[in-house]
This record gives structure tokens, C-alpha cells and sequence, in this order.
């Protein structure tokens, strides 16, 4: 995740040592992920971009729920900084207010990614009590676009009453957004709705091709319209935080934009840059099979949210505390220490150390090989240096979404 408010801004939203620390520790030290638990595959909605190719029914073999708990104390003990529960929709799961009391419980930071309509105000109120301190809530654009993504007329203003029930009982919400050619033009929109429903956190989503995502690759961003969104959400968070926003905006599954908005804060001539530039080092890039993880209903270790296709072992077998260390999965070994391994373009790349290649789910769905290029990289040849540097104007980013 990268965020653009501390970036442009110096807006804290208290996470920082976390998000840029993970290049300041032993090379040797096992990394601690943040886990992504999808509790279970049952949705009550069946999104079209949905990694997880959620449906209305559980997975067989979905872990027991004793399965589940031995498996959060397990996490505990391994001392990771945070457990995601998620799905498929896993409020669909009775047992996921207990695993977040729980995870509560062991002092395990435990947040929840969810659609929201199953919070009604009874559920609001479990949540509340289980000791859940955050919330990710998805919407996909204003009402007529989000209902037709989530397939429910409806289920816009559902999740969007679940975001204030959540904020009357003191809950953190994070909006989630994922953006493609279909849904660009409400990005306005949807930081306006963060304000109106006093949300704390946008994350806005690159599409990943995984799962059903895989089939909107036809809708993916160009370019020139990612270097737009990116523009347009810098520049508002700039003119938001001037005005006293406190919204942080955080970009995800999209490594490039580091560069880019490194790029952008060079062209303005200013120190900040520099500073930018040590941020952005310690984050490591992407940090998928390093500081992120995501366990699937079955048990299976993927290593992050986007690779279910791939497989590094299964908790039911061997802890995820011994998988994680010894690391003996082929991809899970590589990953620790991905860039030899990299195309050519990347190892070449003077952000190298800002973006580490980039999501190789997409990399794999678009060439078949997950060691090869990433196709949403918007950066050209000149701007990561593989020829000499092109004169660049000395002109502010471009605001619009068009």
C-alpha cells in the first residue's frame, strides 16, 4: 500500500514505522506478514472482479472452527502485525465474530474486509464488542455503477449504512475502490463520499487478473488513464489536507505509482523529493511472500490475496510459523529475494528498489510466466532509464480523469 497523504501531505496515520520498515531489518530475519485470512469462499454477492471467484456456497474442507483458533494462536505466537479476516464475504461465516474476539484477545490486531450488508445494527453491535478497531468496506463506484458490479440493486446504500453504523460505534472504515475503465470517472465521487461519511481511509485498488479480475483485463486502465487516477487523487489530497482532511489515501497492487509520484515531486524541484525517496526505499516494494501472506478457507498459503491459483503448503499440515521460516516452496524461496529473478526491464529499472517488480499474479495471467513483466506498468523506457532521459516540461500533473 502506498500513501499518498503521508507522502504529499506528511498526514501519520500511525502505521508508518510498519509500512516503512521492512527494508531496515536483518536480510537473514524470517519476515512477520500481515495475513489475509479468507475465512470462507460463500459470498451473498457474486462481484465481477471478485480474486477470490467467491460464490453463494462455503468450499469443501473449509477449516473447522477449532482449526481456526489453533490457527490464530499460531499467528499470535509467530508475532505477526496484523490478521485480515476476509473471504468470499466473511460475515457469511457465524463463527468470524468469535475469531476477531479472539484474535482480540491474544492482542493479535484483527481487522475485517467485508461488503457490508450483513451489518446490520445487531452485527454492528457484535463487532463493537469483539474488540474490532477497523473495518474495510468495498464500494465500486457511485450507486447505479455499484449495484450493477455487486450484482444486487441495493447494495450501495446497504454498504453505505454499515460504514455509518460502524462510525457510531467508534469502528475505523476504510473504503475500498477498485478501479478499472468501467468506474474511473466516479473517483470524485467516491473521495466525496469519504467525506460525507466521516471514512478515514481510501485505498484505492489497481485491478488484479485473479480469479474473476482475470476476466476484466479488457477493462483494465491504460497508461494514460492510470496516470490520470493517480494525478487526480494526488492533487486531492494536496487541495483536501490544505483545507484540514484527515483522509488518507493509500494506492494498492500497483507498485509503479511509487515511482511515479517520486517522479512527480522531482519535477516540482523541491527537497521533499529526497525525503520521499528514503519513504519509499523502506517499504521494499511489493512484499507479497515476504510481509504478506493470505490463507485461503482450505488452509492453503498463498503468498498474498491474489494467488490463489498457486499453492506453498497448507497450516492444516505444518504450522504457518514453520512454513513461513524455512520457506522451502520454490516461489516462496524466490520471492524473498525476487530481483535476480525479475525480467530484464525490471532488473534494469532505476526503481528497482521501489517497486521489486511489481504484482506477479498479474505478471503471470497476462504472459503466463510469474516471472515475467508486469503489463500495469505505466512507466515508459525513458522514465525508468533505459535510454537517456527524455526533457521532461517543468509542469504540474495533469488533474483530469479523461
Amino acid at each position: 500500500m502506498l500513501s499518498l497523504t503521508n507522502l504529499l501531505c506528511d498526514h501519520a496515520a500511525g502505521n508508518e514505522r510498519l509500512r516503512y520498515g521492512h527494508t531496515t531489518s536483518s536480510a537473514n530475519a524470517t519476515p512477520r506478514p500481515v495475513v489475509v485470512w479468507g475465512v470462507t469462499k460463500a459470498c451473498n454477492l457474486r462481484c465481477v472482479h471478485c480474486y477470490a471467484s467467491a460464490d453463494a456456497n462455503p468450499a469443501p474442507d473449509e477449516l473447522t472452527d477449532t482449526e481456526g483458533f489453533a490457527l490464530l494462536d499460531d499467528l499470535r505466537t509467530f508475532d505477526v502485525p496484523a490478521v485480515l479476516f476476509s473471504g468470499g464475504e466473511p460475515l457469511v461465516r457465524p463463527s468470524t465474530v468469535d475469531f476477531i474476539r479472539h484474535a482480540h484477545a491474544l492482542g493479535l490486531s484483527a481487522t475485517l474486509s467485508t461488503n457490508g450488508l450483513l451489518i446490520d445494527e445487531a452485527m454492528a453491535d457484535r463487532l463493537a464488542h469483539a474488540g474490532l478497531k477497523y473495518v474495510g468496506i468495498s464500494i465500486d463506484g457511485t450507486e447505479g455503477r455499484h449495484d450493477k458490479l455487486r450484482g444486487k440493486q441495493g447494495a450501495f446504500k446497504e454498504s453505505l449504512a454499515a460504514i455509518d453504523r460502524c462510525r457510531q460505534r467508534g469502528i475505523k472504515v476504510g473504503m475500498r475502490f477498485t478501479v478499472h475503465a468501467l468506474n474511473r470517472e466516479d473517483v470524485p465521487e467516491i473521495l466525496d463520499l469519504c467525506r460525507d461519511h466521516d471514512v478515514q481511509r481510501l485505498c484505492v485498488y489497481h485491478l488484479a487478473y485473479a480469479g474473476r479480475g482475470g476476466k476484466m483485463q479488457k477493462v483494465d486502465l491504460t497508461a494514460t488513464q492510470t496516470r490520470g487516477v493517480v494525478d487526480y487523487l494526488a492533487q486531492r489530497c494536496r487541495i483536501d489536507h490544505a483545507t484540514g482532511s484527515t483522509l488518507e489515501v493509500l494506492t494498492v497492487g500497483n507498485h509503479s505509482d511509487a515511482a511515479y509520484v517520486l517522479m512527480m515531486l522531482e519535477r516540482e524541484g523541491t527537497a521533499r523529493a529526497r525525503t520521499v525517496a528514503e519513504r519509499l526505499r523502506g517499504t521494499g516494494g511489493n512484499r507479497s511472500g515476504c510481509d504478506v501472506a493470505s490463507i485461503d478457507p482450505m488452509g492453503n498459503v498463498h503468498y498474498d490475496q491474489f494467488s490463489w491459483h498457486y499453492t506453498c503448503g497448507n497450516v492444516r499440515h505444518t504450522p504457518f510459523s514453520r512454513l513461513w521460516t524455512e520457506a522451502t516452496d520454490p516461489r516462496l524461496h524466490i520471492l524473498r529475494n525476487r530481483a535476480p529473478h525479475l525480467p530484464p526491464r525490471c532488473r534494469k529499472c532505476r526503481f528497482l528498489e521501489l517497486c521489486n517488480g511489481n504484482l506477479r499474479t498479474r505478471a503471470e495471467a497476462a504472459t503466463g510466466d510469474w516471472l515475467g513483466d508486469d503489463p500495469s506498468c505505466y512507466l515508459t523506457d525513458d522514465e525508468i532509464g533505459l535510454h537517456e532521459p527524455a526533457p521532461t516540461p517543468n509542469s504540474p500533473p495533469q488533474s483530469s480523469l479523461i
